[in-house]
C-alpha cells in the first residue's frame, strides 16, 4: 500500500537505547529502544501512565534517565550540558506557558534574545515564524496572550519553540487543551509546517486519530514498554498483538485507513458537461475553470443538479480521503471536485473510487 511520506529520511537524528526510568523501584519507562530519523514526525502514544511524557522529558534532560542512552546524531546527550542540548531542541507543551505580560513578538523572541542574536535577525525571525503560522504580524505582533484565542496562543507557543531554529521539536500533547475544531485546524497547520521545515519532531498524544494523521511513525507504549513502533499503515493492517489492535480500535478501521490516504492518490480527470452523454455525472465550470455545479452524481433523489460549489463542498490534493468521504456523505453527493490553489477544477474523487470499484 502506498502512503504519503511526511519526511525525507537522512542521517540518524535521535536514538533511544534501552531507555529506562525508575521511580520507587518501579520502571515507569522500561528498556525502550527506537530510532527517529532526520526529518521524521515520530509520535508516542499509549494509555495514561504508560511513560510517553516521561520518555519525552528524558530526551532533553528535563528529568534524568535511570539507565540507557540517548543519542542526538552521533552525540550522547548525557555528555552535553543541558543548556547546550535544549538550544538544539524546541519544546512545546499543552499549557503553552506564554509569558502573560509580554507581547507575541517578545514571547517568540525569548530564546534568540538569550542567545544574543542581533536585533535585526530576531525581528526577521519573528516575522518569518508569524507568517509561517498564518499570524499577520501587523495584527498580532504587539498583542498579549490574553488577547489571543486558544488556537492562536498555541501557534505562538510552537513558533516560540522553533524560534532559534532547533534541530528537533519536542511536543507534549500540545493540542490537548483546545476544542475539537481548533484542534483539527492546528493539526493541519502542524502538517503544513512540518512539510515546509522538515524538522525532526517527537510528539506525545493520547489521541489515536491524531497520531495516525500526523505521524511518519507511531510508537505504542503500554506499562512503560514499547509494544510496536511502525508506520501508521502497518499498525492498521498488521498490529503486533491484541493490545495494539484494541488500542487502535476495530469499529472504524476502514475510516482510519482512509485517514492515511490522500485525495491525490484517488484523483482522476474531471468529467465536464460536454462529456455528460458518456457519464452519470458532469461538472459545469466558469470561464476560469472553477467548478460551478454538479449534474447528476447525487445520493438523494431531490433533483440531479447540485449548484453553489463552495469552500466546503470541494476537495484538495492534500486532503485525506477520510475527510473527502465525510464531505460526500454530508453534502449527499457521489463525487467531489478537486481544485488547485486558484480554485480551478483539476480532477475529481468519487464514492466508487473510495470503495475500490472501477469508475
Amino acid at each position: 500500500m502506498n502512503e504519503r511520506s511526511h519526511f525525507q529520511q537522512g542521517h540518524l537524528m535521535i536514538e533511544l537505547q534501552g531507555l529506562t526510568k525508575t521511580y520507587a523501584g518501579k520502571n515507569v519507562v522500561d528498556d525502550i529502544s527506537l530510532r527517529v530519523e532526520s526529518g521524521e514526525f515520530g509520535v508516542l502514544i499509549g494509555p495514561s501512565g504508560c511513560g510517553k511524557s516521561t520518555t519525552l522529558r528524558m530526551i532533553n534532560q528535563l528529568i534524568p534517565m535511570s539507565r540507557g542512552r540517548i543519542l542526538l546524531g552521533d552525540e550522547d546527550v548525557s555528555r552535553l550540558k543541558p543548556e547546550q542540548l535544549r538550544r538544539r531542541m524546541g519544546y512545546a507543551i499543552q499549557s503553552i506557558g506564554l509569558f502573560p505580560h509580554w507581547t507575541v513578538a517578545e514571547n517568540i523572541a525569548v530564546v534568540p534574545n538569550l542567545l544574543k542574536w542581533p536585533r535585526s535577525r530576531i525581528d526577521a525571525r519573528i516575522d518569518e515564524l508569524m507568517n509561517l503560522f498564518h499570524l499577520a504580524a501587523g495584527e498580532y505582533r504587539d498583542k498579549y496572550p490574553h488577547q489571543l484565542s486558544g488556537g492562536q496562543a498555541q501557534r505562538v507557543g510552537v513558533a516560540r519553540a522553533l524560534a532559534a531554529d532547533p534541530e528537533v521539536l519536542l511536543m507534549d500533547e500540545p493540542f490537548g487543551a483546545v476544542d475539537p475544531l481548533t484542534r483539527e485546524v492546528l493539526q493541519n497547520e502542524m502538517l503544513r509546517v512540518h512539510e515546509q521545515t522538515r524538522k525532526t519532531i517527537v510528539f506525545v498524544t493520547h489521541d489515536m486519530d491524531e497520531a495516525l494523521k500526523l505521524a511518519s511513525k507511531v510508537a505504542i507504549l503500554n506499562q512503560g514498554r514499547l509494544v510496536q513502533y511502525d508506520r501508521p499503515i502497518e499498525l492498521l493492517v498488521d498490529p503486533a498483538d491484541g493490545f495494539v489492535s484494541d488500542f487502535i480500535g476495530k469499529a472504524d478501521l476502514g475510516l482510519k485507513l482512509l485517514s492515511r490516504r490522500w485525495v491525490d492518490q484517488y484523483c482522476r480527470p474531471p468529467r465536464l458537461a460536454r462529456d455528460r452523454a458518456a457519464s452519470r455525472h458532469s461538472w459545469e465550470v466558469d470561464a476560469d475553470g472553477r467548478p460551478l455545479a454538479l449534474h447528476g452524481g447525487r445520493l438523494s433523489a431531490d433533483g440531479e443538479t447540485r449548484t453553489a460549489v463552495n469552500g466546503e463542498w470541494i476537495a484538495t490534493p492534500e486532503m485525506t480521503m477520510k475527510e473527502a468521504l465525510s464531505r460526500m456523505v454530508w453534502f449527499r453527493v457521489m463525487v467531489l471536485p478537486v481544485i488547485d490553489e486558484a480554485g480551478k477544477l483539476i480532477g475529481e474523487v468519487t464514492m466508487e473510487g473510495v470503495m475500490g470499484r472501477q469508475p
